[in-house]
């Protein structure tokens, strides 16, 4: 009886281990597209870092209207978790390396 309670306990602890692990650091956090403030704005929301605002328009006027540089495959681009946005918007953003650099785009 004493080992199966022990088991089960080490269970519970390594079936965590994930979840503290992605609120540590952020890079596996679930996020999600919580709003729309306007036409082309988008608000994402973490668990760990808060929101992060997303202006559509102005990375369109940025880059000359070559869509082709997030949208590689011309679809919409969905992101399921913080890691996919620093993947993403790492390509051009140095502060997605830089974790000392949260706020410049997450506001908590």
């Amino acid at each position: 009886m004493k080992n199966n309670v022990v088991f089960a306990v080490v269970v519970v602890v390594f079936a965590f281990i994930p979840v503290l692990m992605a609120q540590q650091n952020g890079n596996m956090a679930p996020i999600a597209k919580v709003a729309t403030s306007s036409a082309g704005v988008y608000k994402y929301s973490g668990e760990t870092k808060g929101e992060v605002t997303f202006d559509h328009n102005a990375h369109v006027e940025a880059l000359d209207k070559d869509c082709s540089s997030c949208h590689q495959d011309g679809g919409a681009i969905t992101i399921a978790s913080m890691s996919d946005g620093h993947g993403l918007c790492g390509e051009c953003h140095e502060q997605t390396t830089d974790m000392k650099a949260c706020g410049t785009c997450h506001s908590k």
